[in-house]
């Protein structure tokens, strides 16, 4: 069993100690997003739990606790987010520096094969447009040399609950939004051969998550990779691809402990939070 932590909210951010209460007790529950009175007890023994998946943009409450897990013989990547994004879009995220500096911290602490770099979602705008983002992520890149091995990257996906939501934001703002990006193939093409050359030479895998980027050079790629994991820590994983996830979506099949509507970060672009 693939433990999701989570893609519903940040619980290295936010609720570290609740995830630690669960790990001493040996399970957690869980409510089912779409019928909160169905409740499943997830059992979290390590014989049980083949590995855990943080996904977080700030994992340093989770930091001091790391060497129990590692004592009880849990297996664990983490999925770490840094955009690097102007405050009207990441109100709450951390400053982009100490954001670099705690994603250092840890690859120090547990190696750079299982600390991942999210540039996700690529958001475009009026401000955000290509040059922004190649100058953007040649920073973070560089910053993040020797510290990853991979960075995952996607285009905002365009629910309409989100489009709505920045939308409103923005109107008295004089702002010019585009959240589908009106760039033509060759266009996206060259922007997208740029960010991979950009983390090529900086020793970076570059993979998309969910989005159709091959018709741009960039392979689809699973954030949660069945093959990585067995890889990192030499197990043998036997399973299938997780059918509830978005159509585009590679990831293993995984148990999500988290719960929506609960993140504090308040990310505009945030499909998982009202």
């Amino acid at each position: 069993m693939i433990i999701s932590a989570s893609r519903r909210t940040d619980i290295p951010a936010f609720y570290s100690q609740w995830f630690m209460d669960c790990i001493h007790r040996d399970s957690c529950t869980v409510k089912n997003p779409y019928n909160p009175n169905q409740i499943r007890e997830i059992s979290l023994l390590p014989e049980n739990v083949e590995a855990i998946v943080f996904w977080t943009r700030c994992p340093a409450p989770l930091l001091h606790y790391l060497d129990e897990l590692d004592d009880r013989g849990y297996h664990y990547i983490f999925l770490f987010t840094i955009t690097g994004y102007p405050q009207w879009l990441e109100a709450h995220s951390p400053e982009l520096s100490q954001s670099i500096k705690i994603f250092k911290m840890l690859s120090d602490k547990i190696g750079a094969q299982k600390v991942i770099w999210r540039y996700d979602p690529i958001v475009f705008s009026q401000e955000l447009n290509f040059d922004f983002h190649i100058n953007n992520f040649r920073a973070i890149a560089s910053e993040l040399h020797h510290y990853t091995q991979r960075v995952i990257v996607s285009i905002m996906e365009p629910y309409s609950s989100v489009i709505k939501r920045i939308t409103k934001h923005l109107i008295d703002r004089n702002i010019v939004f585009n959240p589908f990006a009106d760039y033509n193939a060759e266009q996206m093409e060259q922007f997208f051969s740029s960010l991979s050359s950009i983390a090529h030479e900086r020793g970076m895998h570059m993979q998309s998550c969910c989005s159709k980027l091959s018709l741009y050079g960039i392979s689809n790629g699973a954030c949660i990779d069945q093959q990585l994991l067995s890889n990192i820590f030499n197990i043998q994983l036997n399973v299938h691809r997780d059918a509830h996830q978005r159509k585009n979506c590679l990831c293993t099949k995984s148990i999500d402990i988290g719960a929506y509507n609960s993140c504090r970060f308040g990310c505009m672009y945030c499909y998982a939070s009202r």
